[in-house]
């Protein structure tokens, strides 16, 4: 078991960020999970002007 710290679920989350969807042989990642870790870094990093306390909605059709 590895330690839970803030640089391994940075990694954990760059990993979901940046891993192609469905791509086989990675992650299982669907994009829904790819916009949550992307919007997560976003506000760690504190990117943006005017930046929302809502987030980002994500509507499944």
């Amino acid at each position: 078991m590895c330690e839970i710290n803030e640089e391994h679920v940075l990694d954990e989350l760059a990993e979901i960020a940046f891993a192609t969807p469905g791509e086989e042989g990675g992650l299982p990642v669907k994009v829904a999970d790819k916009l949550r870790a992307l919007e997560m870094l976003y506000k760690h990093l504190g990117l943006g002007d005017g930046a929302k306390d809502e987030g980002v909605v994500i509507v499944d059709e």
